[in-house]
């Protein structure tokens, strides 16, 4: 059976490896001239390379691990503290254990315990389902409180959905903490945050590899124009070169973009792609000759500033640089897309300065900026009721992407696992379900 898959990026990229190890013919369309997408690397002028985005890998993440492993990249894992704190009003606070949490000023005494009890039992809430109906502001008010919502949940929440997260289900939270909390359960890495010494782009580079040493092909530059859809089943794919004939189709591409390419699909089902709603990015990525501070990640509580969140890691190969990402989600039509690379590092870099008094620009090595309009799908609330299946209402016609991950985050760790399911179910030709 020949399978095309629509998007190189991570998900269509695995989902072809784990159908190509399984015999099948397999043709990635990737509209752009390299794979990637948001696992994409930056090149530098003076050749030194750094990933487009940041990506975390927990010592809990076992597929990826194990993907890793299986791919020879297992030497390429590395692993740092992962000491995390806040930045209110300027001041940064640490958050990294039970004594930095108790000494956290920003709350009273009692909501800090209140806090605390909340964590706990989220992290012992293994039945999630009853908070699928729930907005987030409606649960963090219920278990946390007001003082808490208002200091701690809703800067954070305003910060990370571009200020509109009425929508926004409490499952949200339920799953951010759970994952949080699993970077102290692995025993021998406990405490610690992972990543690959090159990047995500060299897990994608691996399994491209081997994907064509197994005889797959990749088209570049094959940008999809329309799916056609003859009997209710999969017709002719139909690019700007020509149009392409398969057995089986993937798209692995975000919600909005399938449902573009679908023009003559019924209307309800349509209606339902368009309940699919999604984050934008904008991501600068800057190389400095020193440390801004001594911690892995920062969560800004104030909506105000351009960013949301400060990411630092060591340069593998060169020990007097350091990676530091900036990002900042945002709805798709917000109108920081639009704005140039030279404005948004002037706003960024002011910003910086109040919480960093004495950054200075000559610290600076490079400095670039990112953008993808449809970054990461968003948790609603009901969203059990508006799940998306993987086989489409057209046969041979399959959509796969993170939002089908729900309950889950959407990161590289999910959407591997979920990828490979895809993989065995295509090649058992059985319906497919929504998989979580």
């Amino acid at each position: 059976m020949r399978t095309g898959i629509i998007g190189g990026g991570l998900m269509g990229v695995v989902l072809a490896y784990f159908l190509a190890k399984s015999g099948e013919q397999v043709t990635i369309l990737e509209q752009g001239l390299h794979l990637g997408g948001l696992n994409d690397e930056l090149q530098f002028e003076d050749g030194l390379v750094v990933p487009r985005y940041q990506h975390a890998l927990l010592p809990s993440d076992a597929v990826l691990r194990r993907l890793c492993v299986e791919l020879g990249l297992s030497h390429e894992l590395i692993f740092q503290s992962a000491r995390a704190g806040f930045v209110n009003q300027n001041t940064i606070h640490p958050m990294s254990n039970i004594f930095d949490f108790l000494s956290f000023s920003v709350l009273g005494l009692r909501d800090r315990f209140r806090l605390g009890r909340m964590i706990l039992q989220t992290r012992g809430k293994s039945n999630w389902h009853d908070l699928d109906a729930l907005s987030a502001k409606e649960w963090l008010v219920r278990v946390g409180g007001q003082e808490a919502f208002e200091r701690i949940w809703r800067p954070l929440l305003e910060a990370k959905f571009d200020g509109v997260y009425d929508n926004v289900s409490a499952t949200y939270i339920w799953a951010w903490l759970n994952r949080m909390s699993s970077v102290r359960q692995a025993p021998q890495l406990s405490g610690t945050i992972g990543y690959l010494k090159r990047g995500h782009y060299s897990l994608i580079k691996a399994l491209a590899n081997a994907f064509l040493e197994m005889g797959g092909e990749i088209q570049y530059d094959a940008r999809v124009r329309e799916i056609e859809l003859q009997d209710g089943r999969l017709g002719r794919v139909r690019t700007h070169a020509g149009t392409l004939e398969f057995d089986a189709l993937v798209a692995a591409v975000a919600t909005p973009i399938f449902a573009h390419l679908i023009p003559a699909a019924d209307p309800a089902y349509l209606t339902r792609l368009e309940k699919s709603t999604y984050l934008g990015l904008i991501c600068p990525v800057m190389v400095v000759d020193r440390p801004l501070s001594k911690f892995w990640t920062l969560n800004l509580t104030d909506p105000s500033y351009p960013f949301a969140t400060i990411i630092q890691t060591p340069h593998p190969e060169k020990p007097d640089h350091f990676i530091v990402h900036l990002p900042r989600y945002t709805a798709p039509d917000n109108d920081w897309m639009g704005v140039g690379d030279a404005d948004i590092r002037e706003a960024w870099i002011t910003h910086l300065k109040k919480i960093f008094p004495d950054f200075k620009d000559d610290q600076i090595i490079h400095f670039a900026v990112s953008r993808s309009r449809y970054a990461e799908p968003i948790h609603n609330v009901n969203m059990l009721q508006n799940s998306l299946d993987v086989q489409t209402p057209y046969a041979g016609l399959y959509l796969a992407n993170t939002a089908q991950v729900y309950p889950q985050l959407p990161t590289s760790e999910a959407a591997v696992a979920h990828a490979r399911e895809v993989a065995d179910r295509i090649r058992l030709a059985r319906p497919i379900g929504i998989l979580t």
